[in-house]
């Protein structure tokens, strides 16, 4: 089921289709964009915090696929950002992506109930996967596993 761009929904404030991408690498936030765009999906994309809040204020998100470390040498930023999710999009999907996992971090997205924790590289298509299944089970279709 693609849903194209100028996809009309009957509910006011419609979220089955926009995704945030937020990673602090160019050539991720390409890949990403080109691969959920070629599968009608609207994608809105930033490689820092601040102004994924403000995207998180303009717009209501199916989900957000963030970088853990956004900028710098600590995990700060990604985990605000799930936060921040959380508490302004309590419907949305997160799906986080690591180039370092430490068991500290890991526990942290978890208790944010977070359950999609992804260690880079990952494949866009695994992403697309996720992004597929959340879609489908948000519109009310059966989900597809991921095996």
């Amino acid at each position: 089921m693609s849903l194209s761009p100028s996809h009309a929904c009957c509910q006011h404030g419609c979220n089955c289709n926009r995704v945030l991408i937020v990673d602090d690498e160019p050539g991720i936030l390409f890949a990403y964009r080109k691969l959920l765009e070629q599968q009608g999906m609207i994608v809105d994309s930033c490689d820092c915090l601040c102004e994924a809040l403000e995207y998180l204020e303009k717009h209501n998100y199916l989900a957000v696929v963030a970088d853990m470390r956004l900028q710098g040498v600590d995990s700060r930023d990604g985990l605000d950002l799930v936060r921040e999710v959380r508490r302004r999009q309590p419907a949305a999907g997160v799906i986080v992506a690591s180039g370092t996992s430490d068991q500290q971090t890991r526990q942290s997205v978890s208790d944010l109930g977070i359950h999609h924790y992804l260690e880079k590289p990952v494949q866009p298509a695994v992403i697309l996967d996720l992004l597929i299944q959340l879609r489908e089970s948000t519109n009310g279709l059966s989900p597809v596993l991921i095996t």
